[in-house]
C-alpha cells in the first residue's frame, strides 16, 4: 500500500510540474488592472498571471480555513461546557458524601447465618 502511495503521489508530481513547465509562457504574461473609485482618477496596474493564481489560492486557503475552523470551536464550547458540568456533578456529590453521617464500626450489622449452616427448625421435636 505503501509503494502505490509514493507511485501516485509521484505521478501527481510529474503532472504538476509537466503543466507549470508547458504554461510557463502564459504564467509570466502581464495582467492590466484598472480600479475605477468615483472619487479620483483611475487606479492603474498590472501583476502577472502567476501572481494573481497564488493570491486566489492563498485567499480561497484562508476562507477554508476561516469555515474549517468554525465547527471546531463549535465542538470545543460543547466540550468545555460539559467538562464543567461533570466538575460541578462531582462535587456536589463530594458535597453529599461528606454531609451523610459516617457509620461507627461497632455498629451491629444485620446478623447473617453463613451458607454452610443448615436453617434451625425449632417447630421440630425434640
Amino acid at each position: 500500500m505503501k509503494l502505490f502511495r509514493l507511485v501516485t503521489t509521484l505521478l501527481l508530481v510529474a503532472v504538476i510540474v509537466l503543466f507549470v513547465r508547458q504554461n510557463m509562457a502564459t504564467f509570466q504574461r502581464d495582467l492590466d488592472f484598472s480600479l475605477y473609485l468615483f472619487i479620483r482618477e483611475d487606479v492603474r496596474w498590472t501583476l502577472k498571471v502567476s501572481t494573481v493564481i497564488f493570491l486566489a489560492g492563498f485567499v480561497g486557503l484562508l476562507v477554508g480555513l476561516a469555515l474549517m475552523f468554525r465547527p471546531f470551536n463549535q465542538t470545543r464550547k460543547v466540550l468545555q461546557a460539559e467538562r464543567s458540568e461533570k466538575e460541578r456533578l462531582l462535587a456536589e456529590r463530594a458535597m453529599a458524601a461528606e454531609d451523610m453521617p459516617a457509620r461507627l464500626p461497632d455498629e451491629p450489622q444485620a446478623q447473617r447465618r453463613p451458607v454452610s449452616e443448615p436453617p434451625s427448625n425449632t417447630d421440630a421435636p425434640a
